[in-house]
């Protein structure tokens, strides 16, 4: 008797689990980090709660979800941005002086920006039954600034010859590129009857904004030159001016990076979904009616089997009594 049960369990579970829905939720206030293995989602129900938020592992390029009922919090944000770029690697500075008489070595020039990051494209295809706000977001990352320049070394000492030069400041580096920003597409359709669709445009704002340009980096201060002065000449105790060298010229500032690329957020409702009524799910598209009826059988049957199973159990209590 018991290993009828058990064997009944056994399928019993495994049509629930088959029946059971494919779905994705983000409690409130937590953070979802969607990872490769999840660039493409197709969704029974998704739940997004107050204050909830998404965001992307580096180097994900697309994130695509197709979602039969999603139920939006407040204060809910996808974030898609591309990462800032780093600042560039300031310029290493002279520790040492010019060998006597010897012009200053001219400063290092800093580091380049690097580019800031593209977003990520956002593929949308969303039932929504609740929504409270939501803010989509795939601007391009900013460049990063580019790095000072060094100073210049400072120039040798005088010795019965003129002092050394200064060397001229380290160029600054370039700023990186900003990013281009990641499309945005939302296709969306009413599920039940709570929620006015006119109330979307005003409770769902969308930026595809172009990174920024880094800055360039500052030039390096110029070399210090020692000044001239009068030295004991060789004969009868004369004095022999001797001319400083001249401080280096600064460094030239780096180039500022160029901008990325913006593009026009779209948000569309699909009218054939909306059309068929308040209150009544869509059928998604490549999904036949007949396979409707065969999920509403096999709930029947599952019914069935709870039923059986709880009068089997039932007669399995009263037979473990009756055997003490």
């Amino acid at each position: 008797m018991k290993y009828r049960i058990i064997t009944l369990l056994s399928l019993l579970l495994l049509l629930a689990g088959n029946m059971s829905a494919n779905e994705l939720r983000v409690a409130p206030g937590e953070t979802l980090v969607i990872t490769e293995g999840q660039q493409a989602l197709e969704l029974d129900l998704l739940v997004l709660g107050d204050a909830a938020s998404v965001r992307f592992a580096p180097g994900l390029k697309r994130w695509q979800v197709t979602a039969k009922e999603v139920r939006v919090g407040n204060n809910v944000q996808i974030d898609a941005s591309g990462a800032a770029g780093s600042v560039g690697k300031a310029a290493s500075e002279y520790t040492s002086v010019a060998e006597t008489c010897e012009d200053g070595k001219a400063g290092i020039a800093g580091g380049k920006g690097n580019d800031g990051g593209n977003g990520v494209e956002l593929a949308l295809s969303w039932g929504i039954a609740e929504l409270g706000s939501l803010r989509l977001v795939s601007d391009g990352g900013a460049g990063g600034s580019g790095g000072a320049g060094g100073r210049g070394q400072n120039g040798g000492e005088l010795n019965k010859c003129r002092g050394g030069n200064g060397g001229a400041g380290g160029a600054g580096g370039d700023g990186g590129n900003g990013g281009d920003a990641g499309n945005i597409s939302l296709v969306y359709w009413p599920v039940g009857d709570k929620l006015d669709m006119t109330a979307v445009a005003q409770r769902v704002s969308a930026s595809s904004a172009a990174g920024k340009a880094g800055l360039g980096g500052v030039g390096g201060e110029g070399g210090a030159a020692e000044d001239g002065r009068y030295m004991k000449g060789s004969f009868g105790g004369n004095k022999k001016w001797l001319a400083g060298g001249e401080k280096g010229q600064p460094g030239a500032a780096g180039e500022a990076g160029k901008p990325g690329s913006a593009l026009v957020p779209q948000l569309q409702q699909d009218f054939a979904k909306a059309q068929l009524g308040r209150g009544q799910r869509a059928v998604p598209e490549g999904l036949p009616v007949k396979k409707n009826k065969a999920t509403v059988a096999l709930s029947q049957r599952v019914q069935e089997l709870e039923t059986q199973l709880e009068a089997l159990e039932n007669r399995l209590l009263k037979l473990e009594q009756l055997s003490r």
